[in-house]
């Protein structure tokens, strides 16, 4: 017997259907809006968002508090979504500086990144960065660095950073 989807699991579709609609690849919503649409708590669709959407599982979720804020869901390309999971699995929990080093080198080696990055992002994990904190923490402070950056440069190449905005139809309401 099939069981009913749960809350989170109605909001999490109606998201991921919303994007999958939309010509730009991302969708922006109001957190308010949809809760009211939902008839639920704002922090329920929060939930949702923070468990369910994020770059292991091909998304990139952005907000912007105030007035007009709003959330925007951006499906990341197939291609960027399978080197994103790949690159998380390699990172874990914890990462030496070593392999962080060579995951800089295979983000360069795509061309997601520049030099300039590589040299930022680099010195941003090396251990002469990290010797202030006891040796057990540095990898894994190192490793939530590099996925915090994967998942900054994933959103830029997905495309919301460069400028584009949503269609009037892409905005507002769900």
């Amino acid at each position: 017997m099939r069981s009913l989807p749960t809350l989170a699991d109605s909001i999490a579709e109606y998201i991921k259907r919303r994007v999958a609609e939309s010509p730009h690849g991302y969708v922006e919503i109001r957190r308010n809006d949809l809760a009211e649409r939902f008839q639920c708590v704002p922090s329920q669709v929060t939930y949702v968002l923070a468990t369910r959407f994020h770059v292991r599982t091909g998304f990139v979720v952005e907000s912007r508090r105030g007035g007009g804020g709003y959330i925007r869901v951006v499906r990341l390309p197939s291609a960027q979504n399978g080197l994103a999971r790949e690159l998380y699995r390699l990172i874990g929990s914890r990462i030496g500086s070593r392999e962080a080093r060579e995951i800089v080198l295979r983000l360069r080696a795509e061309g997601l990144i520049g030099e300039r990055e590589t040299r930022l992002i680099s010195g941003a994990v090396d251990d002469r960065t990290l010797r202030v904190l006891d040796f057990p923490w540095r990898n894994l402070v190192r490793a939530s660095i590099l996925k915090e950056m994967l998942s900054a440069l994933l959103h830029e190449a997905a495309g919301p950073g460069s400028g584009r905005r949503a269609g009037k139809g892409d905005e507002g309401t769900p």
